[in-house]
């Protein structure tokens, strides 16, 4: 059984393409209800040994980002696939759509910090 996330994050993995997608099934034991409990905090508790991953499942290969059966999954995919082709080319961008993602951005993390 691993002994914690780093463990099962370093296990070596068989070659896939980078245009492939996992959908997994984690198997943990807490001494705390995580019913409400954000993933991160999950893993800190396996971190401090509060918690222990017992297996990590894969349920569920996608060759591409259209075999993803779940809509909600695909659209979040795609999402980070544009922002980090927008990221590649930011310089290349007219110079008025360079400002209004600064602006943006900046407006992202001032209500970011105000609402924590």
């Amino acid at each position: 059984m691993p002994e914690n996330l780093q463990d099962i994050a370093l296990a070596p993995a068989k070659a896939t393409s980078p245009d492939t997608y996992f959908k997994l099934q984690v198997r943990a034991w807490t001494r705390f209800d995580p019913s409400k409990a954000e993933l991160i905090d999950i893993a800190r508790a396996v971190e401090a040994g509060t918690a222990f991953v017992s297996a990590i499942e894969v349920s569920q290969i996608a060759a591409g980002i259209n075999d993803v059966d779940d809509p909600d999954v695909r659209e979040q995919f795609e999402t980070l696939a544009a922002a980090e082709r927008i990221l590649r080319s930011f310089e290349q961008l007219p110079a008025a759509v360079r400002d209004k993602l600064r602006s943006a951005l900046t407006n992202s993390e001032t209500r970011e910090r105000v609402a924590s």
